[in-house]
């Protein structure tokens, strides 16, 4: 059964209003007809079963009526990925993945190592990267992909997370060093988790002594030096383990 994202403003009691890429992809790549039955997702954790009445034109939106509905609850911890931002396309993968494995959260951050603004229709491409990937692993609940904010902003938000971690492979020898699974087996049921992974190059030391003055407990995953996309999916993929996200 093929899965489309809805915003909540387009679904009402019995009918879902189906537009924009959306629609395209229903109409002209799949060429869903009347009758078909489809999987509505609204990113807010409602999932509708609905009947296909009308595919609509180019100039009028997809209909379809509502068959059934469940709600799915967040699933708990929040795991929120605050990541440097990498070059080319290294972000798309990051999103794709993460979002496969269950964060809920996305905050693409500027560091000294990680300068670059996203423009506006490569944060768009993005999106639709996460909605995507929403669609293609059945979740219910879409992840919130914030704007781009500075590495201080970001500190400045962690006294709402109840975890904090910063992957810092430079540590692996000093005493302060802690592997992810170590630090994350000792906390019970956290709340609320925040993640930082550095671009490439990793945060400098400045950024890190800060973000551990901000509560950050330095983590590693191992003695391997990772690519900064291969460390966001790494860790991402310990959290959703250790705590069944």
């Amino acid at each position: 059964m093929h899965t489309f994202y809805v915003p909540p403003p387009q679904i009402l009691t019995d009918t879902v209003t189906i537009t924009g890429s959306e629609q395209h992809h229903l109409r002209n790549v799949l060429r869903l007809t009347s009758g078909v039955t489809v999987r509505i997702i609204d990113g807010q954790g409602s999932v509708y079963i609905a009947e296909v009445l009308d595919t609509g034109t180019n100039r009028v939106s997809s209909a379809a009526r509502i068959l059934s509905h469940e709600s799915h609850a967040k699933v708990s911890p929040a795991l929120t990925l605050f990541q440097g931002l990498p070059k080319n396309d290294k972000m798309e993968l990051i999103l794709q993945k993460t979002t496969e494995i269950g964060v809920a959260q996305i905050v693409p951050i500027h560091s000294e190592h990680a300068l670059q603004n996203p423009s506006q229709n490569r944060y768009e491409r993005w999106h639709r990267v996460v909605i995507s990937a929403t669609k293609q692993c059945k979740r219910a609940w879409l992840p919130e992909l914030c704007e781009s904010q500075t590495f201080e902003a970001s500190l400045a938000q962690l006294e709402k997370f109840s975890l904090r971690l910063i992957l810092n492979p430079q540590i692996e020898q000093e005493s302060q060093a802690q592997h992810i699974k170590t630090v994350l087996r000792a906390r019970s049921q956290p709340t609320s988790i925040a993640l930082f992974v550095g671009p490439e190059g990793g945060f400098s030391k400045q950024e890190v002594t800060a973000a551990i003055e901000s509560g950050c407990i330095p983590v590693t995953l191992g003695t391997n030096i990772l690519r900064t996309e291969t460390a966001a999916i790494v860790a991402v993929a310990i959290a959703a383990y250790e705590y069944q996200l």
